[in-house]
């Protein structure tokens, strides 16, 4: 046995999983992504879920002895097939990467690192890109530029500060950027069937009871935005950001909900969280009416959705930015008519 071979194989820390299924295309990419890391010593887990077109070829093309193809007979589903890795792994970190996703060349390097300095920290997550399927840039999720030297390269938060933040604000964690303690995986019990679309955002909530969190303000992974991708049920992205459908505030509250139904926190700080996420679910629901407003919806049209909504939740009436919306659209509209009468010129006919 090569002794070079052993050791380099007992230094293996860190495993990428790529769950996949019919996108050779695009698997391509993200194994070259993996296949061009500064840290040079990982598995790459690739499960293959019953493909029927040339992924098995994509795969063997590589000839790298860091890749193992493990291919699953009969469909699974998506979480299974995302769980199945988590299993596969014998490494301490893992990263779970999407097979339309890619990663920045030091994503391993760095993550590993932000990982190795606090033993209590479960998840190391960056900054990402949102590409379209021709690769422009659709909008950045990193306040830092690529390659700057950053005064504070790494934001560390407790578990408790990462629940609340989460019942205050969307999703901020690009489950593909993340390198996860696979013990953190394991404990948060992986992804759940019953959570379809989004299901990240409960294991992440899971994670957090037990876990810190690291934060890497740079754009350390590509996030491809495409139909086929499963958050495209609850909107779209678009140059910019991402516009939701009127469902995304729904979903995201029932999933804030159950995790503090379930979760084993004392009662007064469940409660108060979920004033938190009764409160942000009323803004999102909001957002989503004034995003309507700038897409050409008719003011009646909009005022018929908000009447409609407080039909649902008494407690709209009673929140200021529900009547910052009214004023702002009745306001604006007239401001606008105004400009428009000063600069169109009057016809004479």
């Amino acid at each position: 046995m090569n002794p070079k071979a052993t050791s380099d194989a007992a230094s293996v820390e860190v495993t990428v999983g790529i769950p996949t299924r019919n996108r050779s295309g695009l698997l391509r990419e993200s194994i070259a992504s993996v296949l061009a890391q500064s840290h040079r010593n990982f598995t790459l887990l690739v499960s293959d879920n019953a493909s029927d077109d040339d992924t098995a070829g994509v795969v063997a093309s590589f000839r790298d002895p860091r890749i193992r193809y493990q291919p699953v007979e009969r469909g699974i589903s998506r979480a299974a097939n995302t769980n199945r890795l988590i299993e596969l792994a014998e490494t301490e970190f893992v990263v779970l990467l999407g097979d339309d996703d890619e990663l920045h060349v030091d994503h391993l390097s760095l993550t590993v690192d932000a990982l190795k300095r606090r033993p209590t920290v479960g998840v190391a997550h960056t900054g990402y890109v949102i590409v379209d399927m021709s690769g422009k840039t659709l909008a950045s999720y990193s306040t830092s530029k690529r390659h700057r030297r950053m005064k504070n390269p790494i934001q560390f938060e407790t578990g408790a500060q990462f629940i609340e933040r989460s019942m205050k604000s969307g999703p901020s964690v690009c489950f593909s950027s993340a390198n996860f303690r696979r013990a953190a995986l394991v404990g948060g019990g992986g992804l759940r069937e019953e959570d379809g679309a989004i299901d990240d955002l409960p294991l992440l909530l899971r994670i957090a009871t037990s876990w810190d969190y690291a934060y890497l303000d740079r754009p350390l992974a590509i996030m491809r935005a495409h139909a086929e991708a499963s958050s495209s049920s609850l909107g779209s992205f678009r140059p910019g950001g991402f516009r939701s459908s009127r469902a995304l505030p729904d979903v995201l509250y029932e999933k804030r909900r159950r995790f503090l139904a379930e979760a084993d926190l004392p009662e007064a700080e469940a409660k108060r969280l979920a004033r938190i996420a009764e409160k942000r679910h009323r803004h999102d629901v909001l957002a989503h009416l004034s995003m309507r407003a700038t897409t050409g919806h008719g003011q009646k049209e909009l005022f018929g959705a908000l009447a409609s909504e407080i039909r649902c939740d008494r407690r709209l009436v009673l929140d200021p930015l529900t009547w910052r919306f009214v004023l702002g659209q009745v306001g604006g509209r007239r401001i606008r008519d105004g400009v428009r009468r000063v600069l169109v010129p009057v016809r004479h006919d």
